[in-house]
């Protein structure tokens, strides 16, 4: 094998470090530069999209908080408006009741006055017949001539004496 005669190893070492310093050079002034210039655009990138994620977040967050407050103010508001409703329909039931009560009060105290007007009635139309059956009671039993005047003021002191 010629590459392990020494009297090539010279040039072998000659060929081996023009390579290498090609190498080196192309390395050094355009591969290296290329992915340094990639690598440093991506780590911007990556820098942008996290500034970006942040401020989003940020945003999320207002927005996360702007809805809290709004569904916070839609509860209260909808319990306020719960709690007139309920006290409007409170208030609006107790008139009505107020109402039914003067209205079954007016029924009740014209009932009783149409009761008593009936109870007078009643009673004078029961007096009448308690004097006319005295009157006939006395004639017949007795040939006693009484007058009208007379049986009544007898029924009333009876009826005094049984009402005390």
């Amino acid at each position: 094998m010629p590459q392990l005669n020494p009297e090539f190893f010279a040039s072998q070492l000659f060929w081996l470090a023009i390579t290498f310093i090609f190498l080196f050079i192309f390395l050094w002034r355009v591969s290296l530069p290329r992915i340094n210039s990639v690598q440093t655009k991506r780590e911007n990138k990556i820098k942008e999209d996290i500034k970006k994620a942040k401020q989003l977040q940020a945003e999320a967050e207002d927005i996360q908080e702007q809805i809290n407050k709004q569904l916070n103010q839609a509860k209260s508001d909808s319990a306020e408006l719960i709690k007139s409703a309920f006290i409007k329909l409170q208030d609006e039931s107790s008139k009505k009741l107020e109402e039914l009560d003067k209205n079954l009060s007016t029924k009740i105290d014209a009932t009783y006055e149409e009761i008593e007007k009936n109870k007078s009635e009643s009673m004078s139309q029961i007096y009448e017949q308690i004097n006319d059956i005295t009157k006939l009671m006395i004639s017949k039993i007795s040939n006693i001539q009484v007058n009208d005047e007379e049986i009544k003021m007898a029924v009333e002191k009876i009826r005094q004496k049984v009402i005390n």
